[in-house]
């Protein structure tokens, strides 16, 4: 019985995939157990109650230890959650727009780390139009050990012109200040000097008191480095 389940499951699903997006081939479906196959078939399901129960399991298999950033099935999982309605890679015929699925998708992202997990954050940056999402993505950055890369402060830039400035985001502000505050960026890093000017006028700006103090700090750790 249950080798019938798992036959017509996938029956479903390489259909369903190639309907959703014609770049097959970077959207190969990583080789599954029966049980990921299944989660992954509701992650694809419209449906944001579905959706969100996909990612509170896979949320508690990370609390026990269970995931690692080299779990290609949980990766291809959470990708498709935090890319769906908003990335290239995935169309469908009807809109799909769940910003909560995206924004815990791409906590979850954070949390598990690693390279592949980190590329997907990068492209919120650059593709996500929910500031609360953006925000979830750039607070993910934050808990990496590593630098932001010069992609990622390409995206930075994307979020400031498009966003925090013309739109006064300032919840999305402040997730980008705290980013460049916990992660400042050398006189030689891509964009620097540009981001260094968003963040300039900043305090000039209608934002609240706490996203304008923040700002100052960041003037003040790229001014005067040697200070902290």
């Amino acid at each position: 019985m249950k080798g019938v389940l798992l036959l017509g499951l996938c029956i479903l699903v390489t259909p369903f995939l190639s309907s959703q997006d014609r770049n097959t081939s970077d959207w190969v479906v990583p080789s599954m157990n029966q049980g990921d196959l299944l989660l992954f078939k509701q992650a694809t399901l419209p449906n944001q109650s579905m959706k969100l129960e996909v990612l509170s399991e896979l949320t508690e298999r990370w609390k026990r230890g269970e995931l690692s950033p080299q779990d290609r099935s949980t990766l291809f999982i959470l990708r498709w959650l935090a890319e769906e309605g908003v990335s290239d890679r995935i169309r469908s015929i009807e809109p799909r727009n769940f910003p909560e699925v995206r924004r815990r998708a791409a906590h979850l992202l954070g949390a598990v780390g690693g390279v592949e997990a980190r590329a997907i954050l990068r492209r919120i940056l650059f593709q996500d139009p929910e500031p609360m999402v953006v925000a979830e993505a750039m607070h993910a950055l934050r808990r990496s050990p590593l630098p932001l890369t010069g992609e990622e402060v390409a995206g930075l830039m994307v979020v400031f012109s498009q966003q925090v400035l013309p739109k006064l985001e300032a919840n999305l502000a402040y997730a980008a200040l705290l980013l460049l505050k916990d992660k400042p960026l050398g006189a030689g890093s891509p964009f620097a000097s540009e981001i260094f000017s968003k963040v300039l006028v900043i305090p000039d700006l209608p934002f609240p008191h706490d996203v304008k103090a923040l700002a100052w700090e960041v003037i003040r750790r790229w001014v005067h480095p040697k200070e902290d």
